[in-house]
């Protein structure tokens, strides 16, 4: 059974990137976001901008910082950006095409699906490892905002890797959670009580549909 409110966090996907055109592997490569990813961004800054929003976080890549900004700036608070918050390192495929990928390393695509969990490209990381520095970060940022309401923006891949720890999933099923560009995810935490995800891959239009102020979870 839940007890009083404690922290609300707004997981936050970035919008859509300029070179969305064709899947790439974009890492910590810093691709911008393109004119639909900064119309994104700015319906989410709309929507949350009545929000009670203490503090807003993000990776320290353009495209999440943009959208952090938009958000922020609605709040007249300074957005702290957070190198730990980036999206999964891809090492030699940082910025290449699917197809590109392909080209240069045949078979690696089919191998990285084989085995999702230990697979690291070249000066990359693996999920193991993307999951060793996110969740310490996020545990801090929690720490920091016991009872606030809080934005943090990020990546898929990070987003993924946060919602699969308070469910308990296996870093195997990831994509088995549906992240598109500029999806909303809400996290209520409560005090005594475990974390309940109020919405997974949502759009900024779900944001005022819910409010956990005077809402019961049932217990059935």
């Amino acid at each position: 059974m839940n007890g009083k409110a404690a922290c609300r966090i707004y997981l936050i996907r970035h919008g859509e990137t300029a070179n969305a055109g064709e899947v790439c592997f974009n890492g910590h490569f810093d691709v911008d976001l393109s004119d639909k990813g900064v119309k994104q961004s700015l319906l989410l800054a709309k929507a949350l901008k009545d929000r009670p929003i203490q503090a807003v976080y993000s990776s320290d890549l353009k495209r999440t910082q943009i959208g952090a900004k938009f958000i922020a700036d609605r709040h007249n608070l300074k957005h702290v950006p957070c190198k730990e918050l980036r999206e999964l390192a891809f090492g030699d495929w940082e910025g290449l095409s699917i197809s590109e990928v392909n080209r240069r390393y045949p078979d690696k695509l089919k191998e990285r699906l084989e085995n999702i969990e230990l697979f690291q490209v070249e000066g990359g990381e693996s999920f193991f490892q993307l999951k060793d520095r996110v969740i310490p970060k996020f545990g801090h940022i929690l720490a920091e905002h016991p009872s606030d309401s809080i934005v943090i923006l990020c990546h898929g891949g990070v987003i993924r890797t946060i919602l699969a720890y308070i469910l308990g999933i296996s870093i195997k099923n990831l994509f088995r959670i549906n992240q598109p560009y500029a999806s909303v995810n809400i996290i209520q935490y409560y005090e005594g009580g475990d974390p309940v995800v109020d919405l997974m891959g949502g759009s900024h239009s779900n944001i005022h549909s819910l409010n956990s102020s005077d809402k019961k979870i049932s217990i059935q």
